[in-house]
């Protein structure tokens, strides 16, 4: 696929669709796709016709299931700049809002994308977690914040401890999800929420889309990020990592030795 094809971009009037354009993978991550987003919500933001932004999937199987498993064995997956970050700070510090528009699964790195988004509209048929515990990695600190400030300390632990999946129906009582809708409506109820979101003065959300950011701004301090740093290697060294890889290639239970 070549390479601009990774992330569609759409704009009607003044909203701004990005769409994760790899259905075929449910919509899993590379870095290519990252760096995609990355110039195109700076571009969006940037852009003074643009008032709101809806993020999805293509497709109606999945937001996106996350990291490419396929590329987490690959030492580049792993150096000091993790993408994920570099994105959600993109979402935040995007001039307009952002609305994540999920179907069906939305998983990992997929939904730390959720989470960093100013609003979540759900699918009945979604299915949103973190995984990461359940191939050997460490969840970056960045996307942590931001599940702990959505969902509660007790709701993230149980999350990330488990890499248990959630229905929509759970997303919502905790908080993970803003709204639920019948997957034939998603479409209808999202982009309803981005026109009235849209109709508002540009200024005032605007302003209150800083002032919110600047309220919650939590940069991981340079200790944090160094501990972080150190623990994702240790991991990505692991033999526990090419065995979660290797199981969920294998669509088999992964057996896990702690080494």
């Amino acid at each position: 696929m070549p390479y601009q094809d990774l992330l569609l971009v759409n704009k009607e009037d003044c909203i701004c669709t990005l769409t994760i354009n790899r259905p075929q993978k449910r919509n899993s991550l590379t870095r290519e796709t990252f760096t995609r987003l990355d110039e195109a919500l700076r571009s969006a933001g940037e852009d003074e016709q643009t008032r709101v932004i809806v993020l999805r999937g293509a497709g109606e199987k999945a937001f996106s299931a996350g990291y490419d498993i396929s590329r987490l064995s690959t030492a580049e997956d792993f150096d000091d700049k993790d993408p994920l970050e570099d994105v959600i700070l993109s979402i935040e510090k995007c001039a307009v809002p952002v609305i994540a528009m999920i179907y069906g699964y939305c998983i990992g790195a997929g939904c730390g994308l959720a989470t960093a988004c100013d609003l979540r509209v759900a699918a009945d048929n979604a299915r949103l977690g973190i995984t990461a515990a359940k191939i050997g990695m460490v969840y970056p600190p960045g996307a942590t914040i931001r599940l702990i400030n959505l969902v509660g300390v007790a709701a993230a632990k149980e999350l990330l401890y488990t890499g248990t999946l959630v229905d929509a129906g759970k997303a919502g009582e905790i908080g993970l999800v803003d709204r639920v809708a019948p997957a034939d409506r998603l479409y209808t109820v999202s982009y309803d929420l981005a026109r009235e979101i849209a109709d508002n003065s540009p200024l005032s959300v605007r302003g209150n889309k800083r002032m919110i950011s600047l309220l919650l701004e939590h940069r991981p301090n340079p200790q944090l990020r160094e501990e972080f740093l150190a623990l994702r290697k240790q991991a990505a060294g692991s033999r526990d990592l090419e065995e979660g890889a290797r199981a969920f290639s294998e669509k088999r239970k992964p057996v896990f030795k702690g080494e």
